[in-house]
C-alpha cells in the first residue's frame, strides 16, 4: 500500500509516529553521550564494575530510525547499534 492510497487519518498518524520516533532517537542520543561521559569518568577513577555495566548498556542499545520508504511507500525501519554513533566506542580499561 502506498502513502497515496492510505486514508488521510493514517497518513497523519504515520507522520505523527515518525516525528515521535525522531524525537525519541534524539533524546536517546543525548542519553548515550551522557553515558559515555560517565563511563570515561568511572574508567578514570578505576571503578571497573560500574564502567563495565555502562559499557554493556551502551553496546546493547539499538536506535530505530525511518530514513526512507521502500518501493511500496511503506517505511523501512533500520536498526543501528547505538554505540556506533559514539565517536569512541566504549572499552573498559582493565589495566587499572
Amino acid at each position: 500500500m502506498t502513502n497515496q492510497t492510505l486514508p488521510q487519518n493514517q497518513n497523519t498518524r504515520k507522520a505523527e509516529a515518525e516525528k515521535l520516533l525522531e524525537h525519541a532517537n534524539k533524546q536517546l542520543g543525548e542519553a548515550l553521550k551522557a553515558y559515555q561521559q560517565a563511563l570515561d569518568i568511572y574508567q578514570d577513577i578505576g571503578d571497573k564494575g560500574v564502567a563495565t555495566l555502562i559499557s554493556y548498556l551502551i553496546s546493547q542499545t539499538i536506535i530505530p530510525n525511518v530514513p526512507s520508504t521502500d518501493k511500496s511507500g511503506d517505511s523501512k525501519i533500520h536498526l543501528s547499534v547505538a554505540s556506533g554513533i559514539i565517536a569512541n566506542p566504549p572499552i573498559v580499561d582493565d589495566s587499572q
